[in-house]
């Protein structure tokens, strides 16, 4: 005759210590493995050409978004300190990412004048010129 109520895996108990990690844990280290793939993603899509440039912005935003949900869930399933240090500092690295792929974006002319012209420069002083142009915002005027 079995005890029920005695946590011995009666009806009471839904999980056991070797069932694997629980639903908290299962959802943070799912959300974490999404920003990661959204962060790298991000990374090396950020060194394209400009119409692949917007890919780069909208992993980036995908990536800040799942590194928020990680995090929340991360802390809601205790993970250690380590994890949680590591997905605030990759957080913030998404957010200079992010910015510095808008601004490529929203000075679209200037970040095109400044790709041919680097694609073109076979010179170290071509390339410095393409360089100057880029701080002097060349295109941006129209």
């Amino acid at each position: 005759m079995t005890q029920q109520g005695t946590g011995q895996g009666g009806p009471g108990q839904a999980r056991t210590g070797r069932s694997g990690p629980d639903g908290d844990t299962a959802s943070a280290r799912m959300w974490l493995r999404l920003f990661l793939l959204a962060l790298l993603g991000a990374v090396l899509t950020s060194n394209l050409m400009l119409p692949w440039k917007v890919l780069a912005l909208v992993l980036s935003l995908f990536a800040l978004g799942a590194g928020v949900v990680a995090l929340m869930k991360a802390i809601g399933a205790k993970l250690p300190r380590l994890v949680l240090v590591a997905t605030s500092l990759g957080l913030a690295a998404t957010v200079f990412l992010l910015l510095g792929t808008g601004a490529s974006v929203l000075l679209w002319r200037v970040t095109e004048t400044y790709e041919d012209c680097m694609s073109r420069a076979l010179t170290l002083q071509a390339q410095g010129q393409c360089e100057d142009g880029l701080r002097k915002l060349d295109g941006f005027g129209g």
